[in-house]
């Protein structure tokens, strides 16, 4: 079979290729099939890889593909031609086509191609038998030319009307535009009115030839006076200034309006008080620059005015605060030191500098509290300290409970400290010198020692340059970092190192250029060349100024760290926060990049970009059959088969858990995007082998396509996520692309979160509690937080409902917080050792803050630690059970008590019991609804045994018969709770029920 020529055909438009079938066209095929005596008539048009039927009789088929069709010959001939085969099985281009040795069985055919409005020809209109007709005679031919004409023009008909159609929708939106233009023009002049407004400034222009002004709304607002914006005399607009500042202002203004101008572009600027018709006096910030005409002469004067007197009243405070606290400081005999709840120092005087003998260099504002102590401490300071003070100023030991106490310095000055807590956090710090000697060339003297000892020892290079970037003095770590050894000693100048060592030849004069303007540079990475060896390393050096004697800088100071190591993990680093550690695969960060730069694309070139959500089926059920290790493996399997799946130009990314992500670029087609989704969904179902293990997964996808279904990376992804729920709900192993009206459901679900976030601002939640007794003498032990929500239209929202919402949302972090201090405030109100349980979602131990948490609470409240229970489900130490671990083990460290729910239910995997010392196991309540049955009855037998083991609590939910309650005792449970003993109760009626059950204990 010979190639299609395309420059013999070509496919016709789109418009008429999407029609579809059309009922006269079809009855033309049913006329050709009467008038000739054939069974089958057909109208076929071309595409790239196919003839698509745009009418046809005597077949089902909707199109056929171009390689061995009939009427790839046909279209090769010129409009209106013929071609006529009277016995395809003897004729050798056809003999073997499957169109002859397959159905319908052709044995004759006769076709004429026909044409598009430009003269391409788009198709042909034939007919074919299933039985030779060697007897096809040329009035047939002619009736079947006349048909194929009437074809031809119908469908030029329609291609003419297409073109007109599209012409009138191409007009009507420039007007659109234009339309929409005018109004932008609108909103934006409105906008910059209430910018004035909200803003508190306006505009002004002077014009220098009249020696008048023009105002804004804006500056009649700030003035309070000339509403009506009519044009002021200059001497006008001056005198509403205050007497004080009318001479300045009038001089600023008349030197610009000279071209003498005091600010940029000849203009001026200045800041200046203004009195109001009221009297009132307002602070002014006003800048103006000049406009000039074409030759250069000043024309006129325009700026703004910004009303700053909230500023400068706030400065003005500020200032003489700072004067107050400066000089009560310094007028105090006791030196002081304010340490802020960083551990950095906030405030001090200079008593504390003669008292302490510490340099400018170690104690000042921002310096390390614990630095100091260190440097004391390396000092010898705290030498003749008490034991138990000394241990701790030596880092050795935790803080004494005193905070008081005397010591004697070095230099035989006696000391009286005192440090007290602020309640802000922090502590202040007293010296009193009792023994009124001096010490401060002592302090001098250990301080330059330990200079010195710093200097000559440091583990990063120290060194002293002069200007000209020859280094005069330079340290051991310099010196081993540039390669020499340490034989070489301390440089000196004739040794000819020089601060020349960057491999960018531009770098050194960047680094003169920062150090001569800002008189210090910080953390200057930068790639460096060895002086000994040429090896390439990256450092990070900081220098500053070093002042001469006459106070000019007569050279630089600075410490080079090797920042080989720390590039290399920032590399590293910057590779993790875009990649997937675990496939390799990028990330949803990576995704949302990508994502958004192809929308751009679409946006300023056209095209379209398809987006496929895909989460996998039946995933979850392998991770618990074969465990962890087995998922990831699986995950990397199917991260390897995504990739092949897709062409160069396509992006997968492993979004978390199970859920993957594509961003197909450039496909203009639905049915290649679809095809795409089907390879995706036979490659991943294909089976899988975990290590001589055989099982298969599923995939459902939801598909958005740019920009039909959003022009945002947001509203694209959000529509995928709504078609792959969809495809879910549809039976799984499916794909579904977005439709309108497939987010009926998430509408609901987002109200509901609306909801959710009005009642945890408004306080439209409560706690109930459910009792928790002793099984062996129905002893109160305590109750169980309850979250209750009762909407105000909804009522009562059972938590089964509410609960996912928060969690998705991420809101169940605030109301999980709600909840643990109301029932700490709670619990603090009861009596005796009554605890409070309160159950904690997972995806609370997955945000930061928990620990947090639960010491807010506990501190707000009161509450003793061993009175709180926190209730955690299996789920929780599935997701990363180190890290939870590590956290449960923190939080019982503070004396609470830890608890595992709904225990058997879910993963039930030992290893965490062995790896946690539970304080109570609570059995879920199936297993005692179902206690008759002989598997449910050994599973608590079960439980209970490991907690005897464990030395855990057994407790039993959900007891709602005696019958229950008396086989839970006999099989070793210790605690109970459920409707038999008492439902849930709001917190007064609570309160209550232990009131009646102390009075009939009493």
């Amino acid at each position: 079979m010979q190639s299609f020529d395309h420059d013999a055909a070509h496919p016709p438009c789109r418009a008429i290729l999407d029609t579809g079938l059309e009922e006269h066209l079809d009855a033309l095929c049913r006329t050709a099939s009467e008038l000739l005596g054939m069974p089958i008539a057909l109208l076929p048009l071309i595409d790239e890889d196919r003839f698509w039927f745009r009418a046809r009789c005597g077949v089902e088929d909707d199109g056929t593909d171009r390689e061995g069709a009939f009427c790839s010959h046909t279209i090769r001939r010129a409009r209106g031609q013929a071609l006529v085969v009277p016995d395809l099985t003897e004729d050798a281009r056809f003999a073997h086509s499957p169109l002859v040795v397959g159905p319908p069985q052709a044995r004759f055919y006769a076709g004429v191609a026909i044409g598009s409005i430009t003269g391409q020809t788009i198709g042909t209109f034939c007919v074919i038998d299933r039985v030779p007709r060697p007897d096809f005679s040329s009035a047939q031919v002619r009736r079947l030319q006349e048909l194929a004409l009437l074809a031809e023009a119908h469908l030029q008909l329609y291609e003419r009307r297409s073109i007109a159609e599209a012409e009138t929708r191409e007009r009507a939106a420039a007007e659109a535009r234009l339309v929409e233009r005018e109004a932008m023009l609108r909103v934006t002049q409105a906008a910059h009115a209430m910018a004035e407004r909200t803003a508190c400034f306006g505009h002004w222009r002077i014009d220098v030839e009249a020696r008048t002004i023009g105002w804004s709304s804006g500056i009649a607002r700030i003035f309070g006076r000339n509403e009506s914006l009519p044009v002021l005399p200059l001497d006008t607009h001056l005198s509403f200034y205050h007497p004080e500042d009318q001479a300045r202002v009038g001089h600023a203004i008349a030197e610009a309006l000279a071209g003498r101008g005091n600010a940029d572009a000849g203009g001026y600027e200045h800041r200046s008080r203004v009195i109001r018709p009221d009297g009132e006096e307002r602070v002014v910030a006003v800048h103006g620059i000049a406009q000039r005409d074409d030759s250069g002469g000043l024309v006129a004067l325009y700026g703004v005015c910004l009303d700053v007197t909230d500023l400068a009243r706030s400065e003005r405070q500020q200032r003489e605060a700072g004067e107050l606290l400066r000089a009560t400081l310094e007028a105090m005999d006791q030196g002081l030191m304010a340490v802020g709840p960083d551990g950095r120092i906030r405030v001090h005087n200079q008593r504390a500098h003669d008292l302490l003998g510490l340099s400018d260099s170690v104690l000042h504002e921002g310096a390390v509290y614990n630095q100091i102590l260190a440097h004391q401490a390396s000092s010898g300071e705290f030498l003749n300290a008490p034991p138990e003070v000394r241990g701790w100023l030596e880092g050795k030991r935790p803080r004494p409970s005193s905070s008081q106490y005397e010591r004697t310095r070095p230099n035989g000055t006696v000391l009286e400290v005192r440090i007290r807590p602020m309640e802000s956090g922090g502590s202040v710090c007293t010296y009193t010198d009792l023994t009124e000697r001096r010490q401060g060339e002592a302090a001098l003297r250990a301080a330059e020692a330990d200079y010195q000892s710093l200097f000559h020892n440091a583990v990063i290079g120290v060194y002293r340059a002069r200007l000209d970037g020859v280094i005069v003095q330079a340290n051991r770590a310099l010196v081993r970092l540039h390669g020499y050894g340490d034989g070489c000693g301390l440089l000196a100048p004739e040794t000819a190192f020089r601060h020349d060592w960057y491999v960018d030849p531009h770098r050194n004069a960047a680094f003169l250029e920062c150090l001569r303007r800002d008189g210090r540079v910080e953390d200057f990475v930068s790639e460096v060349r060895r002086h000994a060896g040429g090896e390439t390393i990256w450092v990070s050096e900081t220098a500053w100024l070093v002042p001469g004697a006459e106070g000019m800088p007569d050279g630089y100071e600075g410490t080079v760290a090797d920042a080989t190591e720390r590039k290399r993990a920032e590399a590293l680093v910057e590779h993790m926060a875009r990649h997937d550690t675990l496939t390799g695969l990028p990330n949803r960060r990576l995704f949302q990049e990508v994502l958004g730069r192809e929308i751009s694309t679409v946006r300023r070139r056209g095209g379209r970009v398809a987006i496929l959500c895909c989460d996998l089926d039946r995933f979850k059920a392998v991770n618990d059959t074969f465990g962890h290790p087995a998922g990831d493996a699986l995950l990397r399997i199917v991260a390897e088969r995504l990739r092949a799946c897709l062409r160069e130009g396509d992006m997968v990314a492993r979004l978390g858990g199970d859920e993957f992500a594509i961003i197909l670029a450039d496909h203009d087609e639905t049915r290649r995007v679809a095809a795409e989704a089907r390879r995706i969904i036979q490659s991943l179902g294909r089976p899988v082998d975990l290590d001589g293990l055989s099982t298969a997964i599923g995939v459902s996808i939801g598909i958005a396509v740019a920009p039909g279904d959003g022009d945002s990376p947001e509203t694209l992804f959000k529509n995928a996520d709504i078609a792959l729920y969809r495809a879910k709900d549809s039976g799984r192993n499916a794909f579904r692309f977005y439709e309108r009206g497939m987010d009926a459901a998430v509408a609901t679900r987002n109200l509901l979160e609306l909801d959710l976030r009005d009642a945890l601002r408004s306080g439209g939640f409560a706690l109930h509690y459910q009792p928790i007794f002793a099984l062996n003498d129905g002893g109160l032990r305590g109750f169980e937080a309850l979250l209750r929500w009762n909407h105000p239209v909804r009522g009562a929202v059972p938590p089964g409902e509410f609960i996912p919402v928060a969690e998705e949302s991420g809101l169940i972090a605030p109301l999980g917080a709600w909840a643990l201090n109301e029932a700490c405030r709670e619990a603090a109100s009861w009596p005796g050792e009554l605890r409070v349980a309160v159950n904690v979602s997972a995806v609370q131990f997955r945000k930061q803050g928990l620990e947090q948490a639960v010491i807010r609470a506990l501190a707000t409240s009161g509450l003793p630690a061993r009175r709180l229970e926190l209730e955690i489900t299996e789920s929780v130490l599935m997701q990363d059970s180190d890290a939870v671990i590590g956290c449960l083990h923190r939080l019982r460290a503070l004396g609470v008590r830890i608890a595992l729910d709904d225990f058997g239910t879910g993963y039930s995997s030992l290893s965490y019991l062995c790896r946690f010392p539970f304080d109570k196991i609570k059995v879920d309540r199936s297993f005692v609804r179902d206690l008759d049955s002989p598997v449910a009855a050994a599973i608590v037998r079960a439980i209970v045994g490991i907690g005897e083991r464990l030395g855990s609590t057994i407790t039993a939910e959900g007891v709602e018969t005696e019958e229950q309650l008396s086989r839970l005792h006999s099989k070793g449970c210790t605690e109970v709770q459920g409707f038999l003993l008492s439902r849930p109760m709001a917190a007064e009626d609570a309160r209550a029920f232990m009131q009646e059950r102390t009075s009939a204990a009493a």
